[in-house]
């Protein structure tokens, strides 16, 4: 097999930069200058005390940040953060105190000694996944506490090790503004440096493992080279913050390194971002300076009994509890991270300040769907189930999906939408459905239920409302049996008698395992249980995908008789053009999100071009 780095070698049309690109070129122009300005004014004008903090929160950034490469870009779980950071200080703390040990060797043989326990870590990692290798890791930092406890021990160094104060020829770092300078460079240096790596082949390879390990290695990545260079790369940084914490605070102790300690590197990049490494830097400045805040709230309260003084005793318990708070809002609301969704909402405001003049004359100028048909003999809007008015869909790379479609679904009808793969028929089903917040989809227009707008509900929403949609995958669950199936789709568990009379494959199977199922058999179960749910309204997503064409027929029968009925209104997506005109009462044709033909089935039929272009049929 071809080495996919040799894919590199071919170059290639430099493509045309989109408006995004330069708006977001734009922004990390802003974000430099703004933290250049930053810096400067605490190097020039900061208190003792600022500088202080900001030594901590540059340190702690620079371990953040190995800690995203390794779960932000390699996908690998590790809780080894305080461990590894206790290898490099302990290690500077004794090589500092050699002959030769003169500063920045420590720092070197810190990121050596990381890396090479960070190869040790990825050994297992080869064969752990998830919660399994998050144990491996979490093993580490015991084992480290437990020999860094034992070593204070028999040295005699029960109050931690002293660290003598570095310099750098005519420098002296024991100056806590020069030494904060020196942080700002090595941070600035490790951002641009990573950034650039992530932009090239290695940030793709380690993205293809994180998103698909196994369809990594089909094509061609080498996983275990790659998975261990992001444990020994990201275990190298987090010492080297590790080997800094002990120069800036002079002292290492192992009662620093606690689990506490460990949880919070995850809380911050959980909240900025965990594919950020803007992220880490948000999450490493809003963890690391929330005690403080909290601790000049509390002194700004005045004493004398009440809350002030239960705050100022409490502070301690109330800054660990924090960290968990934090961690399960941002984990239920904001998965995410806020940097990314502070990306997205400045991309949405951005959007609509530009489309919103441009919408708003358009729906003044356009009669409705309905409206535009009238003369068509379309029925009229009280007897509309679902009317979408200049239906858009953006995700949150910018790609646009769907494109102002309007649409309608008549009462007791079936229409189909049709197009080539990639039209966006999907899209338009998931649009009427509601997406997930982690889809990161932005839905522009209107999709009535009803006459009521629905757009941008949440499928959990969608669904109360009667709306059942059908997917092209994942339909049901392998384990469990059909008789199981029909059960958790019934209202109350009852299944109507008249399934058996419907869909009689499925009546000698009521006990297989839907792993067991055909194909076909599959698609008839998973429309069995959306119409067991008794739907307003049928969403049919590709049912034909992979069957033959006797089961197609039999399936599209089943859909048929369920329209007749019971008077459930179906749309339905399908490439398979021929087999969805046989059984649809009106028929929209998709292309590049865009509706480039519609009518009734005999109508687009008798059009030679379509049914070549689009509908890949012969006249």
């Amino acid at each position: 097999m071809t080495d996919v780095l040799a894919i590199e070698a071919v170059p290639a049309a430099e493509p045309e930069q989109p408006v995004g690109r330069g708006r977001a070129r734009r922004a990390v122009l802003v974000l430099w200058a703004a933290a250049a300005v930053v810096c400067i004014l605490l190097l020039t004008v900061g208190s003792d005390f600022q500088l202080f903090v900001s030594g901590f929160v540059l340190i702690y950034a620079i371990a953040a940040i190995g800690l995203q490469w390794l779960m932000g870009r390699a996908g690998q779980v590790s809780i080894g953060n305080a461990a590894l950071i206790a290898i490099g200080a302990y290690t500077t703390a004794i090589v500092s105190d050699t002959s030769w040990g003169v500063f920045p060797v420590p720092v070197i043989v810190s990121a050596v000694v990381g890396g090479v326990v960070g190869l040790i870590i990825g050994l297992p990692a080869l064969r752990l996944r998830g919660l399994y290798l998050a144990l491996a890791t979490l093993g580490l930092h015991f084992i480290t506490v437990f020999a860094a406890d034992r070593y204070q021990r028999n040295t005699g160094e029960l109050f931690g090790l002293q660290v003598a104060s570095p310099s750098l020829g005519p420098l002296d770092l024991a100056d806590r503004r020069t030494f904060v300078a020196i942080l700002m460079v090595l941070l600035a240096g490790l951002v641009l440096l990573l950034t650039n790596v992530y932009r090239f082949m290695p940030g793709r390879l380690w993205s293809s493992i994180r998103e698909s390990e196994l369809g990594a290695g089909a094509v061609g990545v080498p996983t275990v080279r790659w998975k261990l260079a992001a444990f020994v790369g990201s275990s190298a940084v987090i010492a080297v913050a590790g080997s800094l914490y002990a120069y800036y605070s002079r002292v290492v102790s192992v009662e620093t390194f606690t689990l506490h300690f460990a949880i919070s590197f995850l809380v911050m990049i959980i909240i900025g971002g965990v594919g950020s490494i803007v992220g880490a830097l948000t999450g490493a400045i809003l963890v690391t300076t929330a005690p403080y805040v909290l601790d000049s709230v509390a002194n700004r309260l005045p004493a004398g009994g009440g809350f002030g003084d239960w705050l100022d005793s409490n502070i301690f318990h109330i800054t660990n509890g924090l960290y968990g708070v934090i961690l399960v809002f941002f984990l239920l609301y904001q998965p995410e991270g806020l940097v990314p969704a502070l990306g997205r909402a400045g991309r949405w405001l951005s959007d609509r300040r530009r489309h919103v003049g441009a919408a708003e004359a358009k729906a003044e100028a356009r009669p409705t769907p309905t409206e535009a048909r009238e003369t068509e003999a379309m029925p009229s809007r009280d007897d509309i189930v679902l009317e979408l008015a200049g239906l858009g869909v953006r995700y949150g790379g910018g790609a646009r999906a769907v494109d102002d479609i309007d649409l309608v679904v008549p009462r007791d009808s079936i229409v189909a939408l049709l197009g080539r793969n990639g039209a966006g028929k999907t899209s338009v089903l998931r649009a009427i459905t509601g997406f997930f917040r982690s889809e990161e989809a932005a839905v522009e227009g209107r999709v009535l239920l009803d006459g009521k707008d629905i757009a941008g509900a949440t499928p959990t929403a969608t669904s109360r409302r009667g709306v059942v949609l059908v997917p092209e995958r994942d339909k049901v669950f392998p384990s469990l049996s059909v008789a199981d199936h029909l059960r958790l789709a019934a209202p109350h568990g009852h299944v109507k008698e008249e399934i058996f009379d419907i869909f009689p494959r499925l009546t000698q199977r009521m006990k297989t395992p839907a792993g067991l199922l055909s194909g076909g058999e599959r698609q008839m179960l998973a429309v069995a249980m959306a119409w067991v749910r008794n739907p307003k309204l049928l969403l049919l997503d590709e049912v034909s995908l992979g069957l033959a064409p006797i089961l197609t027929r039999e399936l599209l029968d089943r859909i048929v008789e369920i329209n007749e009925r019971d008077r459930i209104p179906v749309l339905l997506v399908e490439q398979n053009a021929k087999a969805a005109l046989s059984i649809a009462h009106y028929a929209y044709v998709l292309e590049s999100g865009r509706v480039v033909a519609s009518g009734t089935p005999s109508e687009l039929e008798f059009d030679p071009a379509l049914t070549g272009a689009y509908l890949g049929t012969a006249p």
